[in-house]
């Protein structure tokens, strides 16, 4: 005779909606928009970040891709950080890094959001330009990166395409990414719920 299988105290998340997506992919920020959860953390993977600025037609991070390196290499190494991958592009950065800690991956995001985001108020003001509210068009966007050969090998080439579209060398081809279809059926859901 088998035994029953004990009941867990916490259901899981109803399918198709924001929690469940977020522990299912292991992402969280961006487009999700979802803080009722913790940010996915695990320091045997590799984290992916992006980070997307709202910052005009004429302002474009390519154009000073050496002092957000320096940036970005000062805070890793505040909090033992070790930058894997990066790929600056005209309105968004990504990266491909690992923590030690979830608090070190915290801080990370944490101060390199607000430092890059110092560092272009600053360069706006000079212009005599005044925005009001974040730069950043939503929180960053982490999804957890397998160690697999395959895995690692989609990221990589996904940011050296990012490298090479920011250059010019490739044209920009909009991307069909699993997340957007996905926010596009759950707030088509919700506005059928709603009707």
């Amino acid at each position: 005779m088998t035994r029953a299988k004990q009941l867990s105290l916490l259901k899981d998340p109803r399918r198709n909606t924001k929690l469940w997506w977020i522990q299912k992919q292991h992402a969280y920020g961006g487009a999700l928009d979802y803080r009722k959860v913790a940010r996915p953390f695990d320091s045997k993977k590799v984290t992916h970040a992006v980070l997307k600025a709202r910052l005009g037609a004429s302002l474009r991070f390519t154009r000073s891709q050496s002092s957000i390196r320096k940036v970005i290499n000062v805070v890793a190494a505040k909090y033992s950080v070790k930058i894997r991958d990066l790929a600056i592009n005209h309105d968004h950065i990504h990266l491909l890094f690992s923590a030690r800690t979830r608090e070190d991956q915290r801080s990370f995001l944490r101060l390199l959001a607000a430092e890059l985001g110092r560092k272009y108020k600053g360069l706006l003001s000079k212009f005599g330009i005044r925005r009001n509210g974040s730069m950043w068009v939503h929180r960053p966007f982490t999804r957890l990166v397998a160690w697999g050969k395959r895995s690692l090998q989609n990221v990589t080439r996904y940011l050296e395409k990012n490298r090479n579209e920011a250059c010019g060398f490739v044209e920009y081809e909009p991307r069909k990414h699993r997340l957007t279809e996905f926010l596009s059926a759950w707030a088509s859901s919700l506005a059928g719920n709603s009707t």
